[in-house]
């Protein structure tokens, strides 16, 4: 048998051990006497991914970032609009130059802030912050506006 071949049977032989005492561990660790209750399937509490934000927690933290940065009052803040869009990179709609971004539709937020009549750009992924996108960057979502929010 050659040495390549050799090789490979050997590696799959360790993956699929390792494999195997994880899974034992996985186990071991689940029936450790928890006296949780198990999560139903149906259970939409948790998040996904598990430290993902809610929309109201990524408009919150917009909001907070507006103030801080124009010297408005938050309560003086007021939504023009939120989306729901598809941004058509990693760049969310905001490239910087000079940058790569990875080309794929990015499920995401387009927030339009209100400041002393001046219209402030938020954009992000789904479930993460939120981040101002000046007027000279901002690009339109891949496609469609998407659905309003608030």
């Amino acid at each position: 048998m050659k040495l390549g071949t050799q090789l490979g049977i050997y590696a799959l032989v360790l993956m699929s051990t390792a494999c195997s005492q994880e899974a034992t561990e996985l186990s071991a660790d689940e029936s450790a006497g928890q006296d949780e209750p198990a999560v139903e399937v149906g259970d939409m509490s948790r998040k996904f991914p598990p430290d993902s934000i809610s929309l109201e927690e990524q408009v919150s933290g917009a909001v907070a970032d507006l103030a801080t940065r124009t010297s408005v009052a938050a309560n003086a803040i007021t939504i023009s609009q939120a989306r729901s869009v598809n941004w058509g990179s990693g760049a969310v709609g905001c490239p910087k130059e000079g940058m790569n971004y990875t080309q794929a539709i990015v499920p995401g937020v387009l927030l339009l802030l209100v400041a002393n009549d001046t219209v402030y750009r938020y954009h992000g992924q789904t479930g993460r912050s939120l981040f101002f996108c000046p007027d000279d960057r901002a690009e339109a979502p891949a496609y469609g506006p998407g659905e309003e929010f608030m």
